[in-house]
């Protein structure tokens, strides 16, 4: 794919820096190196390789990539998305990928105006590009794509650069919003596995929504509890059920802080199906119960 548009009827031959994929993404490299990347997840499970570290998918969620991120999807299932790849001189000329990587480079407004981009540049121990959404921002975010993809083909009058230039900066102010506002548990990285770990962390990561035994996973992967347990808890310094009872209580958490959900179709969705457990396994997670969780951290409440 040519991540550009070309200019027809109006501006021929001319070479816009931005092109959207409304078709879901089969490769996560598609415009490394040459490309800022925005990848909008709205369905999937599974874990993802970013730039060499694992984590799981989340969805609905947005990936804020920039030209050097390196993403491999390859053991996710399930995966519907959406994507638009740009240069961030389209934006603003002087955004250029070295004047980006050193902020004295960037002075005056512009230094004030690249907050935009801060999702896409920014990286620490509890942010690695990823931003959960709610329901209704998913979809408001999957109409602006849409817009901007019909904008790009149709190149209806002269304004057609400067149109889909504008879609581009609102869904990114969008972002960068829900970037600051978005209140979601750090997010631990998947310690580097062998091949036969790794094997059984994703499963745990595809299939938490399922009801797993530590019966049912010996025999899929052939082995015995104590063998199990034991090259699991040295990989990973926990045990196969606390392991997946960490994925679900975090997966609880970010659906409690970034939607409002009911609790009792959070618990369906996490492979719950006791209230009373549920309630209990996420106190001791967390410290407090759903509903004061959702409390305190759900940004989506009118007391933020």
């Amino acid at each position: 794919m040519e991540l550009v548009t070309i200019g027809r009827l109006h501006y021929p031959g001319l070479i816009h820096v931005m092109r959207c994929d409304l078709e879901t993404i089969q490769e996560g490299n598609i415009g490394a190196g040459t490309r800022y990347r925005l990848l909008l997840i709205e369905e999937g499970t599974g874990i993802i390789e970013l730039d060499s570290q694992s984590y799981r998918l989340i969805a609905p969620a947005v990936y804020c990539l920039n030209e050097a991120a390196k993403l491999d999807i390859s053991s996710c299932t399930g995966l519907q998305s959406k994507a638009i790849y740009f240069n961030p001189d389209i934006i603003n000329n002087r955004f250029t990928f070295q004047n980006l990587a050193d902020p004295e480079a960037l002075l005056g407004s512009d230094s004030q105006d690249v907050w935009c981009l801060n999702p896409f540049l920014e990286r620490s121990p509890y942010y690695y590009g990823c931003i959960p959404l709610d329901t209704a921002t998913a979809r408001h975010i999957s109409n602006l794509l849409e817009q901007i993809d019909e904008i790009l083909f149709t190149q209806h009058d002269t304004y057609w650069p400067c149109r889909s230039r504008s879609y581009l900066m609102e869904l990114l102010f969008l972002i960068s919003r829900n970037y600051k506002l978005t209140l979601s548990p750090s997010e631990i990285p998947l310690i580097k596995l062998d091949d036969e770990l790794k094997a059984v962390v994703t499963y745990l990561h595809v299939h938490y929504r399922e009801k797993i035994k530590l019966e049912h996973l010996t025999k899929l992967f052939h082995t015995n509890k104590t063998t199990l347990n034991a090259k699991f808890r040295a990989g990973t310094g926990q045990s196969v059920m606390t392991y997946l009872g960490n994925i679900r209580m975090q997966t609880a958490a970010s659906l409690l802080g970034n939607t409002l959900l009911p609790n009792d179709e959070i618990l369906h969705m996490i492979g719950y199906s006791d209230d009373a457990h549920f309630i209990r396994s996420f106190r001791n997670y967390a410290g407090c119960t759903p509903t004061e969780y959702r409390k305190l951290h759900c940004w989506l409440t009118s007391h933020h």
